[in-house]
């Protein structure tokens, strides 16, 4: 009996301790994975924010390159996994690091702020075009011919093919007009009407694509901007103790 308690217990011993050694390469493996996501992305945010240096100078933006400027950070990976390193690297270096992503997320917001303005400004622009293209064509419906005539240009309109939301809600609002105007004037020339409508509608595009309205983006967003990079160059993250650390949890040299 006393041996068979042994044995039990030594089992039990092993069993123990090879759920320890189970849990520690574990989470060994899950640090080394988690220490390499982040010296990946800073590497690459170094990257990112070299190349979009100058978009911004002298408080002065350039539009055309915030907009086609891509997101520079999806996923904050110090953010998701600083925990597993705070007691493996001195404080100097975790604060450079934190420091680093601030001012990394600083640049995205205003980079995200700047697009949402660009993408609201083009919105109301094309609540512009909807709303004088639906005038140009009440405007335009004062013309004559037959209801025979009325119908095949209605069935031509029904058949166009739109490509956005916006052409659909244009389309039957025309149809719509259509059906009032064969109810209500059995005159109506389809030939004139399209061609006086097509000319009003080329001119507002002609006016639409001169920029003739006016972009605001408030200054507060360069200098924000232009502060967060400054502060970005004067963090030496990838020189600090705690990166070097970091590459060396990951294994990369």
């Amino acid at each position: 009996m006393d041996i068979f308690n042994i044995v039990i217990n030594i089992l039990l011993v092993i069993g123990g301790l090879a759920a320890f050694l189970i849990y520690y390469f574990q989470c060994r493996a899950k640090r080394m994975d988690a220490a390499a996501l982040i010296v990946t992305q800073i590497e690459e945010l170094k990257e990112k924010i070299l190349q979009i240096n100058n978009i911004s100078i002298d408080n002065t933006i350039n539009e055309k390159a915030f907009y086609e400027t891509l997101d520079i950070i999806t996923e904050n990976q110090w953010e998701k996994y600083k925990h597993l390193f705070i007691k493996k690297m001195d404080s100097y270096s975790f604060k450079t690091i934190n420091n680093f992503y601030e001012a990394v997320l600083s640049v995205r917001e205003q980079l995200l702020f700047v697009k949402q303005l660009q993408h609201q400004h083009y919105f109301n622009i094309q609540n512009i075009l909807d709303t004088d293209c639906n005038l140009f064509i009440i405007d335009t419906i004062n013309l004559k011919s037959n209801s025979s005539g009325i119908r095949e240009y209605r069935k031509m309109i029904e058949e166009k093919v739109t490509l956005n939301e916006s052409d659909e809600k244009q389309k039957n609002v025309m149809i719509k007009i259509l059906d009032d105007l064969m109810k209500a004037n059995p005159n109506f020339d389809a030939d004139q009407f399209w061609k006086m409508y097509g000319t009003k509608k080329e001119i507002l595009k002609t006016i639409v694509n001169s920029s003739p309205y006016i972009t605001y983006i408030p200054l507060q967003v360069s200098e924000t901007y232009n502060k967060a990079i400054r502060n970005i160059s004067s963090i030496e993250v990838i020189g600090c103790n705690g990166f070097q650390k970091l590459k060396k949890i990951a294994k990369i040299k």
